[in-house]
């Protein structure tokens, strides 16, 4: 099966080198595209922080309700831990609640991908690629060809297997 590397450039220049390096090395399937520029899409990550932060507060908030419900013995038949009447599910929906919205915030704040949101933003804006179809055991050659030649990004891209129906290949 042949796979295909692919690379990103920003310079023109680098990228006609890579070509040429690669067809030097017995390449020949080696091309330059050139790709139209579009605007990096950002993911709307403050959106995603008050969600966290929205479901880290009512999860708290439950929480904290249930642990002062059972906490100050409002239960029938139940005993008190903690004097207090129905002033502590109160102040501990709160505590817990606040406590909640943090660590949603922080968890959501976290995850938001900074690694997609980088790549998305190369791909975007460099506007020269080079790719190269070649077998399984030259890959780390050819990528070493394209890094060597100022590559920003390289991957492989395993090329799908063709489907035969009758004598014509079908992708």
């Amino acid at each position: 099966m042949r796979d295909t590397v692919a690379a990103l450039f920003d310079d023109e220049a680098q990228a006609e080198f890579a070509v040429h390096a690669l067809r030097s090395a017995r390449f020949a399937s080696a091309n330059r595209h050139l790709r139209r520029a579009e605007p990096a899409h950002m993911p709307d990550i403050g959106a995603h922080a008050v969600r966290g932060l929205e479901v880290g507060y009512l999860a708290g908030t439950s929480a904290g309700a249930v642990v002062g419900v059972i906490a100050a013995g409002l239960i029938p038949r139940s005993h008190v831990f903690v004097q207090g009447g129905l002033l502590v599910p109160f102040v501990l929906a709160i505590a817990f609640g606040v406590t909640g919205g943090l660590a949603g915030l922080l968890v959501s704040a976290w995850a938001s991908r900074d690694r997609a949101i980088r790549y998305e933003r190369e791909v975007k804006s460099s506007p020269y690629m080079v790719t190269v179809i070649t077998d399984p055991e030259r890959v780390e050659y050819a990528r070493k060809i394209l890094i060597s030649k100022g590559a920003i990004e390289t991957s492989r891209l395993e090329s799908r297997p063709m489907r035969r129906s009758g004598r014509r290949a079908v992708e």
